[in-house]
């Protein structure tokens, strides 16, 4: 049987992914300064053979040289792993998948990892390695990670283990210490062990780093996506108030299924279960759509996932963003995600009639009105007819046939 053959990954122009305290992104020349002291760090100098002398310029050139030409080909994707330091986003870190091999079928990549003072002991580490293993296996849609790490270095090593790699074997001559080949450990996790959230062996106490999160992910986590004037990103508990006052609003209550009443409960279940359960299931995933400037809470967006190729948007902003643009940004961003980055052939968009306002927006994006059901939509216990609109991957995003609906919209 022939091995196949590899292919070009498809990869998004400049990915961003987030868990809202940890980011990964492409890096930049802005980042030289950073870069350099990352490379002449003394453990990373011993540990993965780093130059002891990287200069700014020197930093500069390799960023935007062999790190991007990686990111044009595809083989050698390196992020900038950042975190707010006193309020502002600042490098602790690089995280990359190297020699990605990727087929038709699946294929590999080794991680490798270096990591600045400021940004070891925090938790930031297995945020970020969490982040590349959903976008490596959710989004290049590879089937195995590598882990190689040089004997004797028990930080790496026990790094590896808490998130999820299982030990293989040690290799002769396969790691490098200050300078000099050594032996060497390589570790491995696969895509079944991520999606199964398998639990590493229980460690001795003190070993572990300070506040690891429960969730430390072999889920995938919401990315951060972005455009300027819209920000999505995933729903914490700073979201909490805005979300009840957005799903009291009267037209939230009349046109979509949230609970009567809603209440901060009801909030703090929806961000901290049954959006942390739909990533995991890969069903229901689910976006806080933001402004970029003051982080507020606009609105929610949603990809309702329960076929295969295909899924339905949901979505409920505020009375305070309608008017303003910004669900038709957020959309069109969650339109992206699907078809770009998630493959996804075809999304539906299901409307309680005569709900114009969502119809007019669909249609604003390049939905075509495919019909209506009737009695397909339970109103609180009230069939009521369900328009329902689609959209292919190839179609384009913007109106593809004549407005027949009423000309005035309050959104």
């Amino acid at each position: 049987m022939s091995k196949p053959a590899p292919t070009h990954p498809v990869l998004p122009v400049n990915p961003v992914l987030g868990d809202g305290r940890t980011t990964l992104r492409r890096l930049t020349v802005d980042d030289a300064v950073a870069f350099a002291a990352l490379n002449r760090d003394p453990l990373n100098v011993t540990w993965t053979g780093s130059q002891a002398d990287m200069s700014v310029r020197q930093a500069a050139v390799m960023i935007t040289g062999s790190i991007d030409s990686g990111w044009e080909t595809g083989h050698y994707l390196r992020f900038a792993i950042t975190e707010k330091l006193d309020g502002v986003d600042t490098l602790v870190g690089t995280l990359s998948l190297q020699e990605v091999f990727s087929t038709s079928g699946g294929g590999s990549a080794s991680v490798g990892i270096k990591m600045l003072p400021s940004g070891r002991g925090t938790g930031c580490a297995p945020r970020a390695i969490t982040l590349l293993c959903g976008f490596a296996f959710g989004n290049l849609g590879l089937e195995i990670l590598h882990w190689r790490t040089t004997s004797g270095n028990e930080v790496s090593s026990e790094l590896a283990r808490r998130t999820g790699f299982v030990h293989a074997a040690r290799i002769p001559g396969y790691g490098r210490l200050a300078g000099k080949v050594a032996d060497g450990e390589l570790f491995y996790q696969r895509l079944e062990q991520f999606q199964n959230d398998a639990a590493p062996a229980p460690e001795e106490p003190g070993t572990l780093e300070p506040e690891l999160p429960e969730l430390l992910g072999r889920v995938a986590a919401a990315p951060v996506l972005g455009v300027g004037t819209i920000l999505l990103r995933p729903l914490t508990m700073a979201d909490a108030p805005q979300l009840v006052e957005n799903c009291r609003d009267a037209e939230a209550v009349r046109w979509t299924t949230v609970p009567l009443e809603y209440s901060m409960a009801d909030a703090e279940h929806f961000i901290n279960t049954l959006v942390p359960e739909g990533w995991q299931s890969g069903e229901t995933l689910t976006f806080a759509a933001v402004d970029p400037v003051s982080d507020a809470l606009l609105g929610v967006v949603d990809l309702q996932c329960k076929v295969p190729g295909v899924a339905s948007v949901g979505i409920n902003f505020g009375p305070h963003a309608r008017g303003t643009g910004a669900a038709q940004a957020a959309v069109a961003l969650l339109l992206d995600y699907a078809f770009d980055q998630l493959n996804l052939a075809y999304l539906h968009w299901h409307a309680l009639a005569p709900n114009w306002a969502s119809r007019k927006l669909a249609w604003k994006l390049g939905f075509h009105f495919d019909g209506q059901i009737r009695g397909d939509y339970c109103d609180r216990g009230t069939p009521k007819d369900r328009w329902v609109l689609s959209l292919a991957a190839a179609d384009e995003r913007s109106p593809q046939e004549p407005w027949t609906g009423p000309d005035a919209i309050n959104r």
